[in-house]
């Protein structure tokens, strides 16, 4: 099995409209691709961030933040060459608070068929879920994004203009709102490429550093650092992180 090893910098940025990414909140946080898991085959990610500095008292409701890791399982199985379902576990860990689970998602996404030769990829992610209150101010969420991307030449560009809405929470009343989510990526060489990637990531302005390390059982691994800003509303607290992202496929029996 041939494996490339892909080095890349990328500098993040957030750019809040209105709210923050429901869906995604700092437990999973990507623009995502067109492309889907082949079909009859699964593949398994490992979300991590760390917080070094946040709230350290109960703010509303919700448990204070500082020190605090997330991680994330997602799981997405293929089912066609045009259909994917994916199932997030949401969990939390703190020092004094032990390990809890936050909530779970599922994100059925359909595609264009690659043998419909479209000018660019197209498909369409809905993600519904339930996070327990004492982590989130909205407990039942749904997003729909549709996802557009196009490689020309070295470039990569990916477009995921996002809708959200809260069914049970303090945003019920904004009724559906948008954020948009980009990222601009060029190959400088076989190995390494660069990019800039721009969304809604928090409601809070944060300032973290993420490792990402992916890899694959079919063609490559890749590893990924990158520096964040994420500016929002309504709160001014600096949130450094360290988060890593692990995945591969398993054929299905």
């Amino acid at each position: 099995m041939r494996v490339a090893a892909v080095c890349g910098f990328l500098v993040l940025l957030s750019a809040s409209l209105s709210c923050p990414a429901r869906a995604q909140d700092n437990y999973e946080i990507q623009v995502y691709g067109y492309e889907t898991v082949e079909p009859r085959h699964t593949m398994i990610e490992l979300h991590s961030n760390f917080t070094f500095q946040g709230s350290k008292t109960v703010e509303n409701g919700l448990l204070p933040t500082n020190h605090q890791w997330h991680e994330t399982i997602e799981i997405t199985h293929g089912f066609t060459d045009w259909f994917e379902t994916g199932f997030y576990i949401f969990t939390s860990t703190q020092n004094g608070q032990g390990w809890d689970w936050v909530g779970d998602h599922i994100r059925p996404r359909v595609r264009v068929p690659k043998k419909w030769n479209w000018p660019v990829g197209l498909s369409l992610s809905n993600e519904i879920g339930y996070q327990r209150r004492q982590f989130s101010t909205d407990t039942w969420t749904w997003e729909m994004r549709p996802i557009i991307d196009k490689q020309i030449g070295r470039w990569y560009l990916s477009f995921n203009p996002t809708l959200d809405r809260s069914f049970h929470g303090e945003s019920v009343h904004r009724g559906v709102e948008f954020s948009p989510n980009a990222k601009v990526s060029l190959d400088l060489t076989r190995r390494i490429a660069g990019g800039l990637f721009t969304g809604t990531l928090s409601i809070k302005e944060s300032r973290f550093l993420r490792i990402s390390n992916s890899a694959t059982t079919s063609r490559k691994k890749s590893l990924v650092v990158s520096s964040t800003t994420a500016p929002s509303v309504p709160q001014r607290i600096f949130f450094p992180r360290v988060s890593s992202n692990t995945k591969f496929f398993r054929p299905s029996t």
